[in-house]
Order: C-alpha cells, then sequence, then structure tokens
C-alpha cells in the first residue's frame, strides 16, 4: 500500500489520533496544526517527535504542505473552515466525531464536501473493532438478524460545566459529543432507526442532560434498549457491552475502556457457547488502529469507506431526538433518508 502523507488539525484529542498514525505503516505523520495557545507553546517540540512539522493554524499547514489526507480533531464549531480548506484541495478527511454540533450544522457540512466531491471518513472507530467485526459476520450467517439489543455506554466523563462540550452550538451535550460512538455501532449491527423514545437525567448540575435510557426501534422491526452518560465509577473500566437477541441466537459484546475486547455467542439450537478476544489496546495498536487501516485501505484502492458522512448525519439525528424527546416526552420519529 502506497505510504500516505497526513496531517493533524487539534491536537487535545487529536493527540490520541497522532498515537495511532505514528504506527501505521501505510501512514507518514508529515505535520500538526492548532491554534490553542497553550497548546501552541509546547507544539514545536511535540511535533518533532514524531518527525512532523508544527503550524499554528490550518490555513498555514495547507498552504505549506502537500498532503495525501488529513485528521480534523477539532471540536465541531471550527470545522466548517477546515473541512473547507481540505476539500477544495482534494485531500480525503478522517473527521473525529462528531461529526456536527446539530442536524442544521451537519446539513451544511455535508454541503461542503458535496460541492467538493470529498472523500471523508467519521472517526466512529467501534465498528471497525474486531469483536464487532466478527459479530457482524455472525449475523450475515449462523446467528441471524437482529431483533433485540441491549447496549449500555457509561463511564466516568463529565466534562466541567463552562467550556465546548455542553455548547449547543458545539459539542452539544453528552449525548452528541459522546454518546454518538454507541448509536453508530448499534446502527451498524441493526440497520436504520425510524423512532425513538427517551427519558434523561440531570443531576450534577452541568448545562444539559447528563445520561439518558433510550428505546429506538429499526426499520426492520427490531428493538433495541439503551443507557448513556457519565455516571460511571473510575474503577469499573468494563464499558461499553451490548448484548443481542438474534434469529437464531444471543451475542454479548463487552468492553474495556472504550475499546470493545470480547465477543461470546450461542445458538438456540444448541449448547455450545464460542468465544472471540482481541487484545487490549497496547501502544501500536489502539482504539482507532483498525479505522485508520480500513481509511487508507479505502484511499488505495479508490474506494468510499465505512463510516460516512451519512453515518455522522444519522448519529447527530439520534442525539437530537433523545433530547427531544426526552424534554418534551414524546416519541420522535427519525425521518432520515
Amino acid at each position: 500500500m502506497k505510504r500516505f502523507k497526513v496531517g493533524v488539525v487539534g491536537l487535545r484529542f487529536g493527540q490520541f489520533l497522532v498515537r495511532a498514525l505514528a504506527h501505521l505503516e501505510c501512514a507518514q505523520l508529515v505535520a500538526v496544526a492548532d491554534r490553542n495557545p497553550n497548546i501552541a507553546e509546547g507544539l514545536d517540540t511535540y511535533a518533532a517527535r514524531y518527525g512532523a512539522r508544527a503550524y499554528r493554524s490550518s490555513d498555514e499547514m495547507f498552504a505549506s504542505e502537500t498532503l495525501d489526507a488529513v485528521v480534523i480533531a477539532t471540536a465541531p464549531t471550527s470545522r466548517a473552515e477546515i473541512i473547507e480548506q481540505a476539500a477544495a484541495r482534494g485531500i480525503a478527511m478522517f473527521v473525529e466525531k462528531p461529526w456536527a454540533s446539530n442536524p442544521t450544522h451537519a446539513a451544511q457540512l455535508e454541503d461542503i464536501c458535496r460541492r467538493h466531491d470529498a472523500a471523508v471518513m467519521l472517526g466512529f472507530s467501534f465498528r471497525f473493532h474486531p469483536a464487532i467485526a466478527r459479530l457482524k459476520q455472525l449475523m450475515s450467517d449462523e446467528l441471524g438478524e437482529c431483533w433485540m439489543l441491549n447496549g449500555e455506554y457509561v463511564f466516568d466523563y463529565l466534562p466541567s460545566a463552562n467550556g465546548w462540550f455542553w455548547d449547543p452550538e458545539n459539542g452539544n451535550g453528552m449525548f452528541n459529543e459522546n454518546s454518538c460512538h454507541l448509536f453508530d455501532a448499534v446502527c451498524y449491527l441493526m440497520g436504520k432507526p425510524v423512532s425513538l423514545t427517551a427519558e434523561a437525567a440531570q443531576f450534577v448540575g452541568r448545562p444539559a442532560e447528563e445520561a439518558a435510557a433510550i428505546s429506538l426501534k429499526f426499520e426492520s422491526g427490531a428493538i433495541a434498549a439503551l443507557t448513556v452518560g457519565g455516571y460511571g465509577a473510575n474503577g469499573h473500566w468494563d464499558f461499553p457491552r451490548i448484548d443481542i437477541t438474534t434469529e437464531h441466537g444471543q451475542a454479548r459484546l463487552r468492553g474495556r475502556h472504550h475499546m470493545w475486547d470480547s465477543l461470546t455467542w450461542a445458538k438456540r439450537s444448541g449448547d455450545t457457547v464460542s468465544t472471540f478476544t482481541q487484545p487490549p489496546e497496547i501502544l501500536g495498536t489502539t482504539r482507532y488502529t483498525q479505522a485508520f487501516t480500513h481509511f487508507f485501505e479505502c484511499l488505495s484502492k479508490g474506494e468510499q469507506p465505512r463510516a460516512t458522512i451519512e453515518d455522522g448525519m444519522l448519529s447527530v439525528a439520534i442525539a437530537d431526538a433523545v433530547t427531544r424527546s426526552a424534554r418534551s416526552g414524546n416519541k420522535v420519529m427519525l425521518d432520515i433518508a
């Protein structure tokens, strides 16, 4: 595979993506950019550690570098300009979740990409972990289609009340910024959702709801119950989790600190339980390794990566529906093309 020249914009969370890129043979990290003055102070030293060049803005980076791809890991509110810059230059984009702050913003970013016929992949890493990939394969074979699912993504993470995470025009809260990982994984396994009902909680004084219990109905007739939020205890690292009932059996996905690490399944017609495990997240293999590998493989073949703009827009729509349902007490229909 060709070795792709890559830049990363946004190094608060982007530093985790840099670590994954640094251990991929198909990627050459050549540039990093961040305009945050607190980060910019040590940016040259940080970039040099990875053999890359440092820039204080995406404008400067795009003007100075010849890139094959860019990883955009900034907060949603600053993405339109960066996406426009990359798309106009024909640079493929790996965009960290969430895709946008709300459905209107999501459509605006989609329009930029469509106008330039941009190559875009969303940073939904869950669907590329080997345990989920194995479950997806089993559902198309011996286990059959999904009938019911119960999922949970609850851990110790509640940012301070001041900041971009809770800003309705930026991160837009727990469900949009964080729970979207589980939303995407569930839709990847179950298909298109058509309706949603939610109850939400707000116990510790953040600007918006901090957790929710959600019911989903899918186009296939399947149903799901999800629990998401930031009320977890730091000592419990066994998240996320999914229990799934299918046409021919059951399966259980278990994670450890944001990474799916085990799958067990059994057919209804027998007593045998099968197990699949993957190594824990270690240096050189992170929760983003498989997603990046897929991204660069698709670029090398000229194919559209999975985890598309449409998937990003769907997760934003679900997050928006969770909030609307919880606040109104009504079921929300998901009219998604």
